[in-house]
């Protein structure tokens, strides 16, 4: 008897989040969304990492791959970013039989995110939903263990949706503006008492990765030298730039002026399109929602919540647990 599973997936352009529930217990985990050909590879895979061959071409995915790797196309609809989500399937379906759930032959019910920009097109979620789920049976490899599985149902969610559905009760009576800030982009949607308002629909290009490049730009300006974007990320940890083992005690001013001025215009975005703070609860979700905490806590607006980054992809799935028991 195939075994029907229930999983959402937040595939977003530097990382992959990942849900379902086995025996009542929510199951969630994410990787790193950083591709990279590899044929005839022979290190051994450790860590957070993951060797997938499907379709006779092979990939390593993870840690180990260098952010040159990460993909910046706007649109979705590409090889990578599906074989992302495969592979996010087979996770689940690894933590489903670490559950003791059956796995041969699993038929999947899959919640994904979908950009805003193209959220409101009929057309395009048409062939974003066919694309995905190809009406075939889907097999692959992940470090040398095979998995197969058949998606039968495709519930498409707008990007940034957040704690809308996951935390219904507390919102349902307010107006409630989400602003995601992710790797590449920044989405700002608001709702009326859980109605999404898509004329208050908005994204734009001010994600953690354009940040980092922002910081990585400005300091090898000032100083004379190479920062790659990959030191940002221990910049944001340390607050400074250490050069051959001397900390630049002036960079710190530089990188936080940087972040400010940054924080501001993802505000300003959103008043630019009309998007208004006024008697509306702001939640900020995703991962640089996280990395800014310190620079976003001073306006008194902001709210913050717990797991931010699982915000998303636990909306997903209660949207979908919905859709599947025929009460949305």
């Amino acid at each position: 008897m195939n075994k029907i599973f229930n999983f959402a997936i937040d595939c977003g352009k530097s990382e992959c989040k990942y849900l379902g529930k086995y025996d009542g217990s929510i199951q969630k985990g994410k990787f790193k969304n950083k591709i990279l050909s590899a044929q005839d590879f022979g290190v051994e895979i450790a860590g957070n990492n993951y060797m997938v061959s499907y379709e006779d071409q092979s990939f390593l995915v993870g840690d180990a791959v260098g952010d040159e790797h990460i993909n910046y196309d706007l649109s979705k609809q590409n090889y990578n970013h599906r074989l992302s989500i495969y592979l996010a399937i087979t996770r689940l379906l690894e933590l489903a039989e670490k559950a003791k759930e059956p796995i041969a032959l699993a038929q999947i019910n899959l919640a994904i995110n979908m950009p805003l920009s193209i959220y409101k097109s009929q057309k395009k979620k048409e062939e974003f939903e066919g694309y995905i789920k190809k009406n075939e049976l889907i097999a692959l490899t992940v470090n040398n263990k095979p998995f197969s599985f058949r998606i039968r149902n495709v519930v498409l969610a707008p990007e940034g949706i957040g704690v809308a559905y996951h935390d219904m009760d507390k919102y349902r009576e307010k107006n409630l503006l989400v602003i995601d800030i992710g790797s590449l982009n920044c989405s700002y949607l608001q709702f009326h008492q859980l109605v999404p308002q898509y004329d208050r629909m908005a994204v734009s290009t001010l994600g953690i990765h354009i940040l980092r490049g922002k910081i990585a730009e400005t300091l090898s300006s000032h100083y004379g030298t190479t920062i790659h974007d990959e030191v940002v990320e221990q910049i944001f940890k340390d607050k400074y730039l250490i050069l051959d083992g001397i900390k630049q005690s002036e960079s710190k001013e530089i990188i936080e002026k940087i972040i400010e001025n940054h924080v501001e215009m993802i505000f300003n975005y959103a008043k630019s399109r009309k998007i208004s703070f006024s008697n509306t609860s702001v939640v900020v979700v995703g991962g640089g929602s996280t990395i800014l905490k310190q620079y976003l806590s001073p306006y008194p607006f902001v709210e913050f919540i717990s797991d931010a980054e699982f915000a998303n992809v636990l909306s997903f799935f209660n949207v979908l647990q919905a859709k599947m028991n025929g009460k949305a």
